[in-house]
Parts: C-alpha cells; structure tokens; sequence
C-alpha cells in the first residue's frame, strides 16, 4: 500500500508537537529533523516515465514543490519553538558572522525585485527559504552552541546512521526499492544504482550520493567518539563497533564522493595539533572558493581539457570504463551552463529552472544558487556554511572549552563534507544547518544543559539548568 505523502508529511506536524510536549526541547528538535529527514518522503512528487527526469531537483532548493520534508520540519520546528520556549528567541544577539544566513533568507526577494517576475513568487521562495533553511539554523543558535548540546547533536547523527544500517545492507542486495514501496514515486531511483557490489541504497533520502554523505557524517562523528573515549557504548553497542559499522557501511554504500571524503577528513578526527587541522581546512576552503571562481570564469574547458591533453583523456575514458563517468558528465552540465548564468550575475533569474534556457541543467548546488540568486546568493551560501569552519579552526583558542577533546573539530569536518559535496550534488542535508547554527556562535541563547555523557543509558537525558 503506497501512502500519500503529502499526508505523510502534514502528519508530522502532530507528530512533532509530541515529541515538544514529551521531550525536553533539545531532544525534541533532534527528534524533528534528523528523524524526519530520515524517514519522511521528499516531496509529493507528481510520477512521470522520463527515465532520466533532470529537473527534479533536491529539496534544499525552492521549486514548484512547497510541502516538501525541508519545509515540514522548518515548519514544526518553528512551532515548537513558539509554543515551548519563545522566551529564548529574545535572548539571541546576532553577530557578523549571521549575516550570510540573513543574505541567504532574503536574497530570494532582492532577487524577484530585480527580474520581471512575480512578487508572489519572490514572496513563496522566502518563505521556503526561510522554513528549510533559516529555522534550522535559529535553532541551532539558540540550542546546540555549548559543549553539551553540541554533544547531544554529534551522537544523534550517529543514531540515525545506526538505524539507516539494516536499510543500507537491504538495498544494498536488493536494489533501491524501499521508497518506491511506502511512498510511491522517487525521481533518480535507479539512475546509477548497480555498482560494483549489488547497488547504491538510497533510503528515505533524495539520492544514493546523499545517502552516502548522511553515512559518512555519521561515520566520520562516531570514530571521534571511539577516538576519543567520549562514550563507552551507543544504545548499548560498544563505540568502537558502531564507528567500525559506519565506516564499513559507507564503503558498502559504494557513493565514490562520500568515501573520499570521509577518508581525507579523517585527520580532523585523529590529528590533536592545532596547525594540521588548520592548514587542511584552509586549504578545502581555498579549493572549494577556487573551484566555484575558475568554474564562474571558465578558465578550464573539461571538453577541452578531454580532448587535449593526454592524461586528462586517459583519466575521463578510465572513469567511464568502470562506470564512474558521472563525475565528468556533472563538470561538463555545469560548464554548459556557466555563460546562461552570467548573464544576471548580481541577483540571478530568480527563477528556479533559470537553467530550461540551456541544456539539462547543472548539477552543483553552488550554481543552482548563482543561476537562481546571483552572487549574492553564492556568496552567502557559501560563508554561512565556511564561517564556522574558519571559526573553529582560526579562533578556537578563544573561548573554546573543548579544545582538547576536538569536537568541533570533528564537527567542522562533518560541515565541509557536505559543503564539498554541494560542488557536484544539489541534495544538502538540510538538519546539518542545526550544527552550522550552533559552530556559529560561543553563546547559548536556551537554557543551558547538562548532558551525562558517560553512562550509556543517560546518553540521550537532558537536564535543564535555569
């Protein structure tokens, strides 16, 4: 029996009202979205036998879906905040580094003024913004910027990984079909899913490549507990065997990006001196800004490059050969749609399928936004996921209380996973936004929080301190 997703996700408005009344706040907006993220349905989507539907397009991005899991949880979050403890909200002081998010929130609107369209299209992409992005990331400033709370959210990632195991080894043998079997239709469902071991699982989520960095933050965040020494167990599984089964399920889970990623942030985890962290984060940073700048001016033609230089040739016809050309399929969509974008470059089109004036249309994030929102949508996008990168790693002798435990360190790790992920996929794990909140301040503006961290059933029991 196929249920209605749209039903689906009204009903986790109820759901999470619950989950409010029942838990102390900070576990309740864990509950909210990474569970929902984890289980809802992407959208209502309408079925179509296209065997390659392109303009789907993953729900971090404002498209002619609106009920969609980023807006539902956006939505439930917010309401729980209003109903449980809108006395936090005056306690936030924002600072500069909150000034990419407002950007981002508001660009939709600048944007809609700018171009001969609707106002109340602008006015709809605000709101979606705002719900999918904005809220998560409030909540995140309010509730998950301590020690502690930073803790609770670190090992709820690694719970929902957890969970996702058995879906992961499932699919793994028998093909992406649990979606399809609760929810009806899932764009992109078979596109790249047998691999060199049975197929790609995807899950609840929006894609095999974003299930792979769903696993490979959960894996990445749990050998830093085992590494560390934070807990003993996770629901009473020894640590070390939860980080063991991450790691092996994401190599299983066969997304080529997400295990080379994991296995090239992994010295955040395992590296103690301050300047190593440092040295690699500036330079994924400095990469990803010089990716997007020389991919904006066009300065290397793939197809050029391809057909020129030797290596480059050998490389592209390698990949393809052992079924991996998708990397360069993805480089090359992008390319074509660079000039397209160009040409509004301040604020963008405004529109979300700016790219139907080409061909396909790019797979990036970064350029979906540039098209959609201009440069300063890149460039707000871009900081607000980067800033607290920069933070921790350049002032975290500051006012870092945890330096010799490295958190946040693992935790920005887990951030520029998915931010050099973004270069390629448009599929952005929205409840991440709740740890980028929290790495973007010092200061809790909620009620502060104990958590026992040491005593494998209290893990998950929050006392509030007035």
């Amino acid at each position: 029996m196929i249920v209605l997703p749209a039903a689906v996700l009204l009903g986790w408005i109820p759901i999470s009202l619950y989950f409010f009344f029942r838990y102390p706040i900070r576990i309740a907006i864990l509950l909210v979205f990474i569970g929902g993220w984890a289980l809802l349905p992407n959208a209502n989507y309408i079925p179509t036998s296209d065997p390659f539907p392109y303009w789907f397009l993953g729900a971090g991005i404002a498209t002619n879906y609106f009920l969609t899991k980023a807006t539902i949880t956006g939505f439930c979050g917010l309401l729980g905040l209003l109903l449980f403890d809108r006395r936090s909200i005056r306690n936030i002081k924002l600072t500069f580094w909150d000034i990419p998010m407002i950007i981002w929130c508001i660009v939709p609107l600048l944007s809609t003024i700018a171009n001969p369209i609707p106002l109340t299209d602008g006015l709809r992409g605000e709101i979606y913004q705002v719900l999918a992005w904005g809220i998560p990331y409030l909540l995140g400033r309010i509730y998950f910027s301590d020690t502690n709370s930073l803790r609770l959210a670190a090992e709820a990632f690694v719970i929902a990984g957890l969970f996702y195991i058995p879906i992961c080894l499932i699919e793994i043998k028998t093909g992406p079909k649990l979606y399809a079997h609760v929810y009806g239709y899932l764009p992109y469902q078979w596109i790249g899913a047998k691999r060199y071991i049975g197929y790609r699982p995807i899950g609840f989520l929006e894609g095999g490549n974003q299930l792979g960095i769903w696993m490979g933050t959960a894996a990445l965040i749990a050998v830093w507990l085992w590494a560390k020494r934070i807990v003993t167990h996770i629901l009473k599984i020894p640590v070390a065997w939860v980080a063991l089964s991450l790691f092996l399920t994401t190599l299983l889970c066969q997304s080529g990006g997400s295990i080379l990623l994991l296995l090239g942030l992994l010295p955040f985890v395992f590296m103690s001196h301050k300047a190593f962290p440092r040295i690699l984060a500036v330079v994924l940073i400095i990469g990803i800004l010089s990716f997007a700048g020389a991919r904006l001016a066009n300065v290397i033609s793939i197809r050029a490059l391809v057909n020129h230089n030797a290596t480059a040739h050998f490389a592209a016809s390698f990949l393809k050969k052992i079924g991996r050309g998708s990397f360069g399929w993805r480089l090359w969509q992008d390319e074509l749609h660079v000039n397209i974008a160009l040409h509004k470059p301040l604020l963008g089109y405004g529109e979300w399928d700016w790219w139907q004036r080409g061909n396909l249309r790019p797979w990036g994030l970064w350029l979906l936004a540039f098209g959609m929102y201009g440069v300063f949508g890149l460039l707000a996008l871009e900081a607000f996921q980067l800033a607290p990168v920069v933070r921790v790693v350049w002032f975290s002798l500051a006012r870092s209380d945890i330096e010799y435990l490295n958190l946040r360190h693992a935790l920005a790790a887990a951030i520029l996973m998915t931010a050099v992920d973004n270069l390629l996929n448009s599929s952005m794990i929205l409840p991440l936004l709740l740890i980028i909140g929290g790495m973007s301040t010092w200061e809790s503006a909620g009620k502060q929080v104990q958590v026992d961290i040491e005593r494998p059933h209290s893990t998950w029991h929050e006392q509030v301190q007035s």
